[in-house]
């Protein structure tokens, strides 16, 4: 017990040292966005963000790592997404316990732009150019007081190469998970990429992280296989509207005064949530999933017609030691990206068969 709290005591002095420094920022104003995309399907079906799952999943860790448990001893997650504009997408993570000592994760997070064509100022083509993203993950997890709480962090180094202009950063996440005593209940909160660029692309212009911080709650129903889930992002910025670009000025019909058009408050109070569920028949054999978005659904359907902007949907079937997931979500009227994920039981798949008790002598030395 007294180990359990000095881990307390140690993680809650890094939050407080590495969270003050931290200011709110404004999307689009940060680099390294790749890290805030979903890295495996079943996240993805979910509403893209999900950090209070937590069951034998290596993939949720990628999203908080307090997620952390012995049931994801030897698991392995392979995750690919075929973005748009021939634009692909992935991730890689494995998972190992050790006795009385916690969980640890590897994990890889890749964002590959393909080769984009280089011309001149007259638009003379002079060949191609590669982009991509790179972040490697190292975290640790760590259950206190009885198993009820979970305390983990993350160490990410971040590589990225954009037409060889280059940079390096490096990154923590930390979080905190609560679980009922009987595991139906998870919430969970994390403070996401607070860190810094160690080599900037140009000179000295050292740009800002996607810093976020997150709230998750999770709930699976007694008596049906269903689990509910709330999760509330950006709380680092409680201020989340924005210039309405098709009505951006409001003239008042008597006065003709302008103002700025902007969403309201409700509007800004719900574009920080995002709502889903996951059903799990047949003794957790096939999973369908289905989820809202609303900050994604009001910022899309305003720039198309499709009604479904914010709205994701999956499903996952096991078969022995493997986990397949798929997931749709709609991001632009064009169509919507397909993302697959294989989640593998390594520890099962290649553990050593018992031979059969015998009674027959040995033979040989």
């Amino acid at each position: 017990m007294k180990a359990n709290f000095a881990y307390l005591r140690l993680s809650a002095l890094a939050w407080g040292l590495l969270f003050g420094a931290l200011t709110a920022q404004v999307g689009g104003s940060f680099s390294y966005a790749f890290l805030q995309l979903p890295q495996s399907a079943r996240i993805e079906a979910l509403g893209g963000t999900q950090v209070a799952i937590m069951d034998s999943d290596p993939g949720m860790a990628f999203q908080n790592p307090a997620l952390l448990n012995q049931s994801m001893h030897l698991q392995a997650a392979l995750d690919f997404n075929a973005y748009f504009a021939n634009i692909g997408y992935g991730s890689f993570a494995l998972a190992h316990k050790f006795k009385k000592r916690g969980t640890v994760f590897a994990g890889v997070q890749y964002f590959d732009y393909g080769s984009i064509i280089e011309t001149q100022e007259n638009g003379q083509i002079v060949g191609e150019v590669n982009s991509n993203d790179q972040a490697i993950y190292l975290g640790y997890a760590q259950p206190v007081l009885d198993s009820i709480l979970h305390v983990g962090g993350h160490f990410k180094a971040i590589f990225s190469a954009y037409a060889g202009y280059t940079s390096i950063g490096a990154a923590v996440d930390l979080g905190l998970s609560y679980r009922s005593k009987n595991k139906r209940t998870i919430l969970a909160l994390v403070f996401k990429n607070m860190g810094s660029m160690i080599d900037p692309y140009s000179t000295n212009n050292y740009e800002p992280m996607p810093f976020q911080i997150q709230f998750g709650f999770a709930h699976q129903l007694e008596h049906l296989p269903l689990r509910l889930m709330v999760t509330a992002n950006n709380l680092q910025r409680p201020d989340l509207s924005f210039l309405d670009i098709e009505n951006p000025i409001n003239i008042d019909p008597l006065t003709n005064d302008t103002s700025i058009n902007r969403i309201s408050l409700g509007d800004n109070v719900l574009r920080h949530f995002i709502i889903g569920a996951e059903l799990m028949p047949f003794k957790q054999r096939l999973f369908l999933r289905m989820s809202y978005n609303f900050l994604r659904g009001g910022e899309l359907s305003s720039l198309q017609s499709d009604a479904a902007a914010g709205l994701s949907w999956g499903l996952g079937i096991r078969i022995s030691h493997f986990t397949f997931s798929y997931s749709r979500a709609t991001y632009h009227a064009v169509g919507s990206p397909n993302h697959l994920t294989l989640q593998i039981n390594a520890g099962k798949l290649f553990a050593k068969k018992k031979l059969p008790a015998t009674d027959a002598p040995r033979t040989g030395n």
